[in-house]
């Protein structure tokens, strides 16, 4: 299937008093947020977000809370529908397919939303997963950084996952952490793509750490 690439931005339904409604329905649903870093998020220009992954929710709750509009890969199945198609396109969603020719589709349309100035989110891990540090690597996101030379951010989310769970209501907090950006990929080779998705997969788990020893220290 060919897809149509954009030669502009599409248009993404983010603007500050939406996200400032999404804010206050998730404080409400966990119980409270707890954000901090989000100054180091660069208000313009290419950007990769690197986030762990815990919840389904996670690409609506970055797209809320970060200041500025970000685009994030969905399922292709959830397009099927046209209405809900509508709606997280709207919310900055595009369609991502895992196999085949069609996966290298996916990986142009990031590719052009970062020649655009645009800010893409990705998961590292490859999906949803319990634990970052026991998985392994995937290269993807290093190669698309160093494909479109652009910088990425990581990004720690914990409680996502705790909000139709029993540990929710007794450890309710959404937690988010910003990290400081790393600069864009400048070396070449799959060595080089390996250390370089481990070292944002390290600074991933650097703010959990932090973020862990904080809470033990309070």
């Amino acid at each position: 299937m060919n897809e149509q690439l954009p030669t502009t931005l599409p248009s993404s339904g983010q603007p500050t008093w939406l996200k400032k409604i999404f804010q206050a329905g998730l404080r409400l649903a966990y119980g409270g947020v707890d954000v901090q870093g989000m100054q180091n998020v660069p208000p313009d220009g290419p950007l990769i977000v690197a986030s762990n992954h815990r919840s389904y929710l996670d690409p609506m709750i970055l797209a809320s809370f970060l200041p500025r509009r970000v685009y994030h890969m969905a399922k292709r199945e959830l397009f099927r529908n046209p209405l809900f198609a509508k709606l997280i396109t709207y919310y900055g969603a595009f369609p991502v397919d895992r196999e085949g020719t069609a996966r290298a589709s996916t990986f142009r349309m990031a590719r052009t939303l970062l020649g655009l100035n645009g800010a893409v989110v990705i998961f590292p891990e490859g999906g949803i997963v319990n634990s970052t540090a026991e998985v392994e690597v995937k290269e993807g996101v290093a190669t698309l950084a160093a494909m479109s030379r652009a910088p990425v951010l990581p990004v720690y989310i914990a409680g996502s996952n705790t909000l139709i769970s029993p540990r929710g209501i007794l450890d309710p907090w959404l937690v988010i952490r910003v990290g400081e950006v790393i600069p864009p990929a400048q070396g070449k080779g799959r060595e080089y793509r390996r250390v370089f998705a481990q070292s944002i997969v390290d600074a991933i788990l650097k703010l959990e750490s932090d973020y862990l020893a904080a809470k033990r220290g309070s």
